[in-house]
């Protein structure tokens, strides 16, 4: 894939991600998560005005692809062989951005909270009367005890 992110933020290469993650992986292989970062930063477009502009979005790009890598990578924050095998990893599973340093430091550099609801599941919440919630519950316990009979 082309780097679809060299227009934008010609600052955030392979190499200034290595500066801040230390791994082996190839160039190439860096190069896909800048990608990443690139597109969950397309809607960040225009909205990062009055907190950095073009700065801050180049800012949030290096740390999303540092995010990604360390993601891939699962970098290890503790390890111990004591008897026994135990390994700390430096993110949490299931946390999203907030499971890396560097997802937590893209949250905070985004002004515009785009970032900090990714991920986020929409609630549906609908207010009913009580004689709403009465009728509902009148039909299920007319269903549920419509047939039963005492001999």
């Amino acid at each position: 894939m082309a780097d679809p992110h060299a227009g934008v933020c010609a600052s955030v290469t392979a190499a200034a991600v290595k500066e801040i993650v230390d791994t082996d992986l190839t160039d190439a292989r860096v190069n896909n998560f800048i990608n990443m970062a690139y597109f969950m930063t397309l809607r960040l477009s225009g909205k990062l005005g009055d907190c950095g502009g073009a700065e801050a979005l180049c800012a949030i790009q290096l740390l999303l692809a540092a995010h990604y890598l360390t993601m891939y990578e699962r970098t290890l924050k503790s390890e111990s062989i004591a008897g026994e095998w135990s390994a700390t990893y430096a993110l949490k599973d299931g946390d999203g951005l907030k499971s890396s340093l560097y997802g937590q430091n893209a949250i905070d550099l985004d002004c515009s909270g785009t970032l900090a609801k990714a991920g986020l599941r929409r609630a549906w919440l609908s207010v009913i009367s009580h004689e709403q919630i009465e009728a509902v519950i009148g039909r299920y316990l007319d269903d549920d005890f419509a047939d039963t009979s005492v001999d």
